[in-house]
């Protein structure tokens, strides 16, 4: 399923960093996170992966989170969080990501 064709549940906010990756028995990667919302985010993924693929990454602030591969497109890839963030906890990661104290 592509980007385009999916359902926004909350904010996303489009703002490019990197951020820590990996796959379960796999290694980290460092990737670029090219937007974010309380409920998932899109990466420019630096493996191959499939769909429902577990992966873990690191956004600014937190601990790694699971989250499971929901579509690819090429190699830009949406996770969607097993757990979504809490507003509250969603806008203090934005503002780290934006650079804001």
């Amino acid at each position: 399923m592509a980007a385009d064709s999916v359902e926004r549940r909350s904010e996303r906010v489009p703002i490019e960093i990197e951020i820590d990756f990996r796959r379960p028995g796999d290694h980290r990667y460092r990737v670029k996170l090219l937007d974010c919302s309380a409920h998932g985010c899109r990466i420019e993924a630096p493996v191959k992966v499939s769909l429902d693929d577990i992966i873990w990454i690191s956004l600014p602030g937190l601990e790694s989170m699971q989250g499971y591969v929901c579509w690819i497109d090429g190699w830009t890839v949406g996770i969607e969080f097993e757990r979504p963030l809490y507003p509250s906890v969603f806008e203090a990661v934005r503002d780290r990501m934006r650079g804001n104290p």
